[in-house]
């Protein structure tokens, strides 16, 4: 029988990786300002007897943009039912390594939910486009057949991150080798954002940046997001009642 309590436990890769400094002011600056933010009118919290027992979790990379974005959600001492995976193996950043991974756990939490099939575990890879094209196209059809979220931005997640504070499609001079377009770009936001993009006080502007990317959202002949597009705001809308 496996063990559930073990499978479930309170194991936080980024609260490890900060210093205990750190760690504090996530908690007692970040935090309660987060949870007033998600107090709106649009997302009625649940009441506490209605939540299922299923888990979202998120596997990403681990890019510092994404951790740090990441950073205040991945603390399960308040968001219980998050649970975020930074992968750290080179072998596996790609996203056939996610992949890889995404169906390791998911059989893993699967074995742990008592037979909770109502409201099943879901499981999302956050991944960028960047030089990764032919691998996302060949994983979509497996994580669709899998139940899995497949989150993409093109061509980076600073995307994302742009979207937070502007409504319009990013007027990003594309230069001509593709290779260069992501951190390229990434040079190129915080001349654009006025101080700046701290990608942990971004997650305060979750309900515009939702909106904005919808707003601007397309998707190639496989269904992957174009360039300056991405469909972060699906795992947001999840997130945000939970947070």
């Amino acid at each position: 029988m496996t063990d559930t309590k073990r499978l479930y436990s309170k194991q936080n890769p980024i609260k490890d990786l900060l210093p205990s400094t750190t760690k504090k002011k996530v908690v007692e600056d970040v935090i309660p300002k987060l949870v007033s933010v998600a107090n709106v009118t649009s997302y009625v919290k649940p009441s506490k007897e209605l939540l299922p027992k299923a888990f979202f979790v998120i596997i990403s990379g681990g890019e510092v943009r994404e951790r740090d974005y990441f950073r205040v959600v991945s603390n399960q001492d308040r968001f219980k039912r998050i649970k975020i995976d930074f992968i750290a193996d080179p072998n596996k950043l790609n996203p056939c390594g996610l992949l890889s991974i995404a169906l390791i756990k998911k059989e893993l939490y699967r074995s742990s939910q008592d037979d909770n099939t109502e409201n099943p575990d879901r499981i999302f890879i956050v991944s960028d486009v960047d030089l990764f094209m032919p691998e996302l196209i060949k994983i979509k059809p497996e994580c669709e057949k899998e139940g899995l979220g497949l989150i993409i931005s093109n061509s980076c997640f600073e995307v994302w991150l742009f979207y937070a504070y502007n409504s319009d499609v990013p007027k990003f001079p594309i230069p001509e080798e593709v290779e260069t377009i992501s951190w390229k770009f990434k040079k190129w936001l915080p001349r654009i954002i006025k101080g700046g993009v701290n990608p942990v006080k971004s997650i305060f502007n979750i309900q515009s940046n939702i909106e904005n990317a919808k707003a601007n959202y397309r998707v190639d002949g496989n269904g992957i997001p174009i360039l300056f597009s991405t469909n972060m705001f699906q795992l947001a809308e999840i997130l945000l009642p939970l947070i």
